[in-house]
């Protein structure tokens, strides 16, 4: 089992209590995935939900001219795959592993049952998936209109805001292993334009790139190049 503080800070396991943690733990089967499995499949039926246990994962939609758009990225500690559990609707994303990854797979009537029998657990689940789904709004109305840079900051800064770790010396570690194709994607931008523009930051001084992770070395500068109407 993972230890305690393994995941990302914000996470669904991050936030419940240390009783429901262990017992939402104890349910399924743990599973490995290797770089670019499926844990599910857009169109499919909702037969699990996935407790990510280690990794990273990719949620990808897909357009009628066949492109796979890149919705979000999910951390250790998020749980994946809830909607179609909770509405009994066909998946509408497709989540792969983004390296490799450990998750734990439990059935629909097991994750009920879960949530019937731990009250504070289900309120962290709905805490989660209005998270998300105010994410993607927010995401979505952010980026309009913003040039390249902009967008990319806010990515950066989302991701932050959400899953990032601050230290007493005022900078705040992310720490998801995460590509600069990933990134760019989520931005809107060319690979390459992401690896510019990555680049430009580390070279003002607004993070520094490591193993896994990113350090926000500037919090603030990467909150003034978001640029947000006051």
């Amino acid at each position: 089992m993972s230890q305690q503080g393994a995941w990302a800070a914000g996470s669904l396991l991050d936030t419940l209590d240390a009783v429901d943690r262990d017992a939402l733990l104890r349910l399924g089967t743990r599973r490995r995935f290797g770089n670019d499995e499926a844990l599910m499949l857009a169109g499919s039926v909702g037969d699990a939900v996935f407790v990510l246990i280690d990794g990273v994962v990719v949620v990808t939609g897909e357009t009628r001219r066949g492109e796979t758009p890149l919705l979000a990225i999910r951390p250790a500690g998020e749980l994946v795959g809830e909607m179609a559990v909770l509405d009994g609707n066909l998946r509408t994303a497709t989540v792969s592993a983004a390296g490799r990854v450990v998750a734990l797979r439990i059935a629909p009537g097991s994750f009920i049952g879960f949530l019937h029998t731990h009250p504070a657990a289900q309120l962290q689940v709905l805490r989660s998936v209005v998270r998300k789904l105010r994410s993607a709004t927010e995401r979505r109305i952010d980026t309009s209109g913003c040039d390249a840079r902009q967008r990319l900051a806010r990515v950066l800064f989302e991701l932050t805001a959400e899953y990032g770790r601050p230290r007493r010396d005022g900078t705040v570690v992310l720490e998801l292993s995460l590509s600069q194709r990933s990134l760019g994607s989520l931005a809107g931008a060319a690979t390459s334009t992401a690896e510019r523009l990555l680049k430009e930051l580390r070279t003002e001084g607004v993070l520094a790139t490591g193993y896994k992770r990113l350090l926000i070395r500037s919090p603030d500068r990467l909150r003034e190049l978001c640029d947000y109407p006051d």
